[in-house]
């Protein structure tokens, strides 16, 4: 117990509560509020998982024990208030490997606006839906880009979506 020999003024008090009650937002709302969400959805576009924008960048292996999102079962997405020049890979390979291999895809794409917000879980876009985008193109009323795609031949004829293992975001730094 804190002994003091003066007693606190009840006005410091009421404003060392107040200032202790604003910082009490939970960590997802100060990531949503700041950084931004990717949501998930499977077959079925029931959300089943979101990552939060990471503050500089990070790779999320869904195959790995302690991941939330679950292996290969993505089937669309879509983006809550993330920051223009965010980096977003999604790749078949575990380890976010962008082998030019006949098992294996990737597709990157960039924000291009500030925030990037698709607005409602209902304006979503499928995995299979990027795979013939090529580099430079933007999603109509998405505003994402196309930096690279590549798409091997094991799945030519099989749908990107539920093949999702890994992504790497990479989010672009404020300038000071």
């Amino acid at each position: 117990m804190l002994h003091f020999k003066k007693p606190f003024n009840s006005m410091f008090v009421l404003m060392l509560m107040a200032l202790t009650s604003l910082s009490s937002a939970t960590p997802l709302e100060t990531t949503k509020q700041n950084r931004g969400i990717i949501h998930f959805l499977n077959d079925k576009y029931e959300e089943k998982c979101t990552l939060a924008v990471p503050e500089f960048n990070q790779i999320f292996n869904f195959g790995a024990s302690n991941e939330y999102c679950e292996n290969n079962m993505v089937t669309a997405f879509w983006l809550e208030d993330v920051p223009s020049a965010t980096l977003i890979n999604f790749h078949s390979a575990e380890s976010c490997s962008d082998g030019l291999s006949k098992d294996n895809f990737f597709i990157k794409f960039k924000t291009v606006k500030e925030p990037t917000d698709w607005g409602t879980p209902n304006n979503v876009t499928t995995v299979d839906g990027l795979r013939n985008l090529r580099e430079g193109w933007l999603l109509p009323k998405k505003n994402v880009r196309i930096e690279s795609t590549f798409v091997g031949a094991d799945f030519n004829n099989k749908s990107l979506n539920e093949q999702l293992s890994c992504v790497y975001i990479e989010r672009s730094q404020p300038v000071n």
